[in-house]
């Protein structure tokens, strides 16, 4: 396979440049994407009829794009056409064109399905889409059916302007589409793909809760107007610059195992905010950051497992945020590395598709690289390939080892203040529903666990002659001995998935959560018995009083409390050490 790229600069020079090709592959099945300008429709035109008229047998498609890549560098003039040369004598090519908005995608991804199907050769689909306010979710779900071998990528079209009213798709047998998806399948007996994905965003600030959304329309996070994240933390005002000011913090949350991004497209009058795909309710949610080192680290780790691939061409499918993040003249950095391994084309786009095992999935700010090849890879071929790139970034990984943006420390300075918060939080909770000398549940804890339980028995202790232990020992000895019954306690109760607290002074409470009085009356008698059988240094073996009680149908806490003391008034009466029912 061999892939060449041409930047259309005047139809007679296109149209040299092309038939030039076409006489070097005549027999050749190929393909033609064409990258364009949104506003240079009429060079469009001239370069599709010329495809038609000297490749007339090559499949041509495209869409617009927010910028291409030539040669894995960042290219702003207005056409760039990717030829596709398959050399393999069996290798297939076929091309589909469907009309996509909210009514047609069930009945295009049961098409693509039935069709993958029946054609029975197809190893690889990429796929260029349109997306406007359409939640790509039930397609990537639905295509994930396809039998696992074959790999899916792909982009969304885009504008220069990021203006999503002006995206399209073509094909040479669909035309121009504004709302519309092309697919071109591949396949052949010695034609291999690999594909991955690359973020480098990294998380920054504490965990949100997605508390309410609906499709594509994030509402709340934590229970506030999803807008108010980007406004407290990060400045931005809901007015017509909102994408492009949040374009470079898009939302991270998991699906499918991994962590995937979506830029906001939208902040609306009520604090909502439209997103580029759906986020579930309930979902864990943070906003994140581009972190340059990480990204780096990543295209190197990546680029050099491509190189034992030994792809014969690479296509590349880059989110425009990430232009925006890089600017014109860093993005090269993350881009131009492929290049050393294969000739490497591609655009910048508005989302990106890449199937990972059996699931597809949407990206934002996300790099998609598909790698093809056909035939087997040449081992020294890799190893040239690994040498050019351990040269390439020898220097710019070590300077950026050397030189941590201050946005980077910042963000790690955030992270860890935020963990230790958190952690502090934790212990304050815990603080407020423990009992500080035995660590149990204090008494409003354990009653506010009764109050919302329904089914429940109740176990009330008390530490027979406990002052006794206080006046003859001191204070200290009876604090051990609170302890060591409050641990013997702990640990029978979580046996049987009950829970303990301290009711006051040498009372206890237990809380099992059921009626069956066998059951309870099992748990108090084990409590008693080897709560008899411990023996402190100092003051020997002590005894417990038990009382016990299960709750009526509909019954209130303090009617349950009331009648589980009184059992246990009773056990006193009764000598003490014993184990009395009401």
């Amino acid at each position: 396979m061999k892939q060449f790229q041409i930047i259309f600069e005047s139809p007679k020079k296109f149209k040299e440049e092309l038939s030039e090709l076409k006489k070097r592959f005549q027999k050749n099945k190929t393909a033609i994407q064409l990258f364009y300008d949104t506003d240079k429709k009429a060079e469009l035109k001239a370069a599709v009829k010329i495809v038609e008229y000297v490749w007339s047998d090559a499949e041509c498609f495209g869409c617009t794009s927010n910028a291409n890549i030539l040669n894995g560098k960042l290219d702003e003039r207005s056409i760039e056409a990717v030829v596709m040369v398959f050399e393999g004598e069996n290798t297939q090519l076929k091309t589909l064109s469907f009309t996509l908005n909210e009514d047609t995608q069930q009945e295009m991804c049961d098409s693509l399905l039935a069709e993958v199907e029946a054609l029975g050769w197809v190893k690889g689909i990429e796929m260029l889409v349109t997306i406007r306010d359409l939640s790509t979710t039930y397609i990537c779900d639905r295509l994930s059916k396809m039998p696992q071998n074959i790999a899916i990528f792909g982009g969304a079209a885009f504008d220069k302007d990021a203006d999503r009213e002006k995206i399209e798709v073509f094909s040479k047998d669909g035309g121009v589409m504004h709302e519309g998806a092309v697919f071109l399948l591949i396949g052949g007996d010695t034609l291999h793909f690999k594909t991955t994905f690359i973020s480098g965003w990294k998380p920054l600030g504490a965990k949100m809760t997605v508390s309410r959304s609906e499709r594509n329309r994030l509402y709340e996070l934590n229970g506030e107007p999803a807008y108010e994240a980007y406004n407290r933390y990060l400045s931005i005002s809901n007015d017509k610059h909102f994408y492009h000011n949040a374009l470079e913090f898009p939302i991270s949350y998991e699906r499918n195992g991994i962590s995937i991004l979506r830029v906001p497209s939208q902040a609306l009058p009520d604090g909502s905010i439209l997103m580029s795909s759906d986020i579930a309710e309930g979902a864990s949610a943070r906003i994140t950051y581009g972190d340059p080192q990480t990204i780096l680290t990543s295209i190197f780790d990546r680029a050099k497992t491509l190189a034992d691939f030994g792809a014969d061409a690479i296509m590349i499918f880059n989110c425009g945020s990430r232009r925006s993040f890089w600017g014109s003249e860093d993005i090269d950095r993350e881009t131009l590395p492929f290049s050393l391994l294969a000739d490497t084309a591609g655009f910048y786009t508005g989302g990106e598709f890449h199937r990972m095992d059996w699931s597809l999935n949407q990206h934002n700010v996300t790099l998609v690289i598909a790698a093809i090849r056909e035939g087997e890879p040449d081992p020294n071929a890799a190893e040239a390939a690994k040498k050019r790139l351990a040269g390439y970034y020898e220097d710019k990984l070590a300077y950026h080892g050397e030189h941590i943006s201050m946005v980077r420390r910042l963000a790690n300075f955030i992270d860890v203040a935020t963990e230790e918060l958190a952690d502090a939080n934790r212990k304050l909770t815990n603080m407020a529903s423990t009992d500080e000398l035995t660590g149990l549940y204090n008494r409003r804890e354990i009653k506010s666990r009764i109050e919302a339980a329904d089914e429940y028995s109740l176990i009330m202790l008390d530490l027979d002659n406990f002052k006794q232990v206080n006046d003859t020992y001191g204070h200290d000895e009876g604090d051990l001995v609170l302890k060591g019954f409050s641990e013997l306690l702990d640990r029978l109760v979580r046996e049987e998935g009950a829970f303990a607290g301290r009711w006051g002074g040498e009372e206890f409470m237990v809380l099992v959560p059921t009626v069956n009085k066998g059951r309870t009356l099992a748990l108090a008698e084990k409590i008693r018995i080897e709560y008899s059988q411990m023996n402190f240094e100092r003051s020997g073996t002590h005894t417990v009083s038990c009382g016990i009680t299960m709750r009526d149908s509909g019954e209130d806490c303090d009617s349950v409390c009331t009648r589980v003391d009184d059992a246990l008034y009773s056990a006193k009466n009764n000598g003490r050490n014993c184990t009395c029912v009401k």
